[in-house]
C-alpha cells in the first residue's frame, strides 16, 4: 500500500533542500576579489596619510564579504548560518577593538596624557 505525503508536508521535506549556485557566481565574485586586490595594491601607493589604513581596511572586509557570502554560501543558508556569521563578525569586532585599546595604550606616554590609573 503507497503512503501519499500531503503537500503541507511536502513543503517541510524540502526545506533542508541545498541551494546549487552556477559557476558564473563564483567566477564573477572571483573577478571581483581580483579586481578589489588590484585596488589594494593600487590604493597602497597613493599617499592618503592616515586614511591610508582605513581605506585598506574597508576593501578588505569588502573582499571578507564577498567569500564568506559566495565562496562560504553563507547567502543561502539558513538563518542559523547567518547567526553564527553574525557572531564571527561581532567576535571580529571585539577583537579589532581589545588590539586598537593595547596598540594605542603606548600613545599616553607619548603625548603625555594622564589618567588617574597610570602612575606618573
Amino acid at each position: 500500500m503507497a503512503t501519499h505525503i500531503a503537500p503541507e508536508h511536502h513543503e517541510e521535506h524540502t526545506e533542508g533542500h541545498h541551494h546549487i549556485t552556477p559557476p558564473s557566481v563564483f567566477l564573477k565574485t572571483f573577478a571581483a576579489l581580483i579586481v578589489l586586490m588590484a585596488l589594494t595594491v593600487w590604493v597602497s601607493t597613493v599617499p592618503l596619510g592616515a586614511l591610508n589604513n582605513a581605506v585598506a581596511l574597508v576593501i578588505a572586509i569588502t573582499k571578507a564579504t564577498l567569500v564568506v557570502l559566495f565562496f562560504m554560501q553563507v547567502k543561502y543558508g539558513t538563518r542559523l548560518t547567518w547567526l553564527w556569521a553574525g557572531i564571527g563578525f561581532v567576535w571580529f569586532l571585539l577583537m579589532l577593538t581589545i588590539v586598537t585599546d593595547y596598540v594605542t595604550r603606548e600613545w599616553i606616554h607619548v603625548y603625555g596624557w594622564q589618567t588617574p590609573y597610570l602612575p606618573k
